[in-house]
């Protein structure tokens, strides 16, 4: 398998050490060649890399703090040692091993302008479609970021899963701070990374992920279900959510006794 860095970010209010092995745990009994940074504000773990504090709740505005700390506390070697770096939320849980093609980043991308209401999952068409950072409920980017740093097609994206190449994290890094002084104090989870992706050039695909909040869920459940999961791992996804944030969720449980017993 190619090297992927799996980023994780934790949840301060419910992940306790045990809850942060099992999703380590989970990762990589599924990928031999990988690592993992993970963000937590108190857990004492060994692969703990940022501390921010994400708040009691995981919003996305909490996550780019995060983001921002782990690209300016990366070197360019160690950015360099990864063909692939996955970001991982706190309720999320893999079903089946996926080796990353290299040269290409998995983003979730925005890319019709009614994207809420055309997107059916990860087999989706890549094509862009009219000004995709205009959907119906606004304008992404109202301060156009994306010219300042030349992106070519713009887009805005889903953070979830989403797995940048070493090339698209050299980017983050090295621009982090026109994002940071464009944007002071506000949530860029949804643009940076996204813009970085696109702006080296390399080719995208969704990532074969399944999320209980995208379009293609037309129940929009909070909690996935064992029959979404079992649908899911037939469909090819590599991973889902929402599950619970403790180790001792029975969705993981099932998981771990039904989807993975032939996939490890």
């Amino acid at each position: 398998m190619n090297r992927c860095g799996f980023v994780i970010f934790g949840h301060c209010g419910v992940h306790d050490y045990d809850d942060i092995q099992d999703i380590v745990d989970n990762i990589g009994s599924l990928h031999d060649n990988c690592d993992f940074f993970v963000n937590h504000p108190t857990v004492k773990h060994p692969k703990i890399k940022t501390r921010h504090n994400v708040g009691p709740v995981n919003h996305s505005s909490f996550i780019f703090g995060a983001f921002i700390e782990l690209v300016k506390s990366l070197t360019e070697e160690e950015i360099n040692s990864f063909d692939h770096f996955c970001l991982v939320s706190a309720n999320q849980y893999f079903i089946r091993p996926f080796d990353y093609e290299k040269n290409i980043n998995y983003v979730m991308f925005y890319n019709t302008p009614n994207w809420d209401s055309d997107y059916t999952g990860k087999d989706f068409s890549t094509d862009i479609k009219g000004d995709p950072l205009t959907q119906p409920y606004g304008r992404w980017d109202q301060k156009d970021m994306h010219k300042v740093l030349n992106v070519p097609t713009p887009m805005a994206s889903n953070w979830e899963h989403m797995t940048l190449t070493r090339e698209s994290m050299l980017l983050c890094k090295k621009h982090i701070d026109v994002c940071v002084e464009l944007y002071p104090n506000q949530d860029m989870i949804s643009l940076y990374p996204g813009f970085m992706a696109l702006l080296t050039g390399q080719e995208w695909k969704f990532p074969p992920f399944f999320g209980t909040f995208d379009p293609s869920c037309p129940n929009k459940n909070w909690i996935l279900t064992q029959e979404q999961i079992n649908e899911k791992f037939n469909e090819g996804y590599v991973s889902v959510k929402r599950v619970n944030y403790k180790k001792d969720c029975p969705l993981k449980t099932y998981i771990k006794k039904e989807i993975l017993k032939n996939e490890q």
